[in-house]
């Protein structure tokens, strides 16, 4: 298995089938509208790890900077595709995004989860992250 930056098409389309376990209501072309603007306006970059051809789990993150955290890294989204969990798979990616926030610097990384999706919760304190806040959001 390989770990790598997604950039091609090929890739792109891959990476789309396991973000659709996560946010299964989006389509091809909103997933690649949403990803064109967000890499162009805050680098946002996807990640995945690859089994031969076939993309088995994706993150997507950038780096943010505020005044609560400094310069650090941000996961917006952690996916591995259901017949690859509880195989280390997630466990692998957050590792890389240790290396990746490393390199570029950061102070710390961040991440947030849904408040019923307790089967990541565990995967995250396992690997050392701790619950820090809530996060509130409302829709307009």
């Amino acid at each position: 298995m390989i770990t790598r930056e997604i950039s091609s098409p090929e890739d792109l389309k891959a990476a789309f089938i396991v973000i659709k376990e996560l946010r299964p209501h989006l389509s091809f072309e909103e997933y690649s509208s949403i990803y064109q603007s967000a890499r162009e306006r805050d680098d946002y970059t996807l990640a995945g790890i690859f089994d031969q051809q076939k993309c088995i789990a994706v993150m997507g993150y950038r780096v943010l900077y505020d005044f609560a955290h400094k310069k650090h890294f941000y996961l917006d989204d952690l996916v591995v595709l259901p017949s690859h969990r509880s195989q280390g798979i997630g466990e692998r990616l957050l590792k890389y995004a240790e290396e990746i926030a490393r390199k570029l610097k950061c102070e710390e990384l961040r991440l947030c989860t849904g408040t019923q999706n307790v089967r990541a919760q565990k995967l995250y304190e396992k690997c050392g992250w701790v619950a820090k806040s809530i996060a509130y959001k409302k829709k307009l």
